[in-house]
């Protein structure tokens, strides 16, 4: 009985109200490990529930060229935030991914930390996470899997600097307690442009640092240049 009230809840008009979509279509220009054009394809998805946020979404980036496939990475994703102040949530939250020319079959990231806000206004908003990180990575063969122990700390600042424009740049850095040389670093500085009250058109440039590659050989960095078409309902 509690489960078809639960249902008969977020059916209604009111719970849909709270649903957002965001997705994007993308032309792509990747350097690094993998050197191709092709198209992207993403999606974010929030609930907000009193007290409660609910994000799932994900991404998939594909490319050929004459030689076969020159590009496949992926991600899915997951996250459940609590409210405990207008400034503090907890966080939970749950990242599978893979990317082929970097050696990742599928990658488990499993988190749990923190969110604080220092800027929370319509126009600007500066907040950091800090949490912890079980990784265990699915490699393509011979090289084995591995099971690691990591840290995660994040900061995003967004900036609407008109009603039509706004900005945003996030940088994340994630060390390996396991093995401290496994470090990584990631950021991306974004410009979103609003057309109408759907879509909108965004620049964005995505760089990733990884000081130890699964593979031997590897490039450390790969980056992900964007040009975007963003639906938001």
């Amino acid at each position: 009985m509690r489960f078809f009230v639960l249902l008969a809840l977020l059916l209604s008009s009111q719970a849909f109200a709270q649903l957002t979509n965001e997705s994007e279509l993308a032309y792509v220009q990747t350097g690094g490990n993998s050197d191709v054009q092709t198209a992207n394809a993403k999606t974010v998805n929030i609930y907000n529930w009193p007290l409660h946020k609910f994000t799932f979404g994900g991404h998939y980036i594909y490319g050929e060229t004459n030689n076969g496939v020159s590009a496949r990475n992926w991600d899915a994703n997951g996250r459940v935030e609590k409210s405990l102040s207008d400034h503090l949530s907890l966080t939970l939250g749950e990242v599978i991914e893979g990317n082929r020319f970097t050696g990742i079959k599928t990658r488990y990231n499993s988190d749990v930390g923190a969110k604080y806000y220092y800027i929370k206004t319509d126009m600007k908003t500066f907040f950091s996470e800090l949490g912890y990180r079980y990784t265990i990575e699915d490699r393509y063969a011979p090289i084995e899997n591995t099971y690691d122990n990591k840290g995660r700390f994040y900061n995003e600042w967004n900036h609407k600097i008109s009603a039509t424009v706004q900005y945003k740049f996030w940088l994340e850095y994630i060390p390996n307690f396991t093995d401290s040389r496994d470090y990584m670093i990631n950021g991306e500085a974004s410009l979103t442009s609003i057309l109408n009250s759907v879509f909108s058109l965004k620049v964005a440039y995505l760089g990733m640092y990884d000081n130890r590659p699964a593979f031997l050989g590897f490039k450390n960095y790969d980056y992900t240049q964007t040009t975007s078409i963003v639906a938001k309902f």
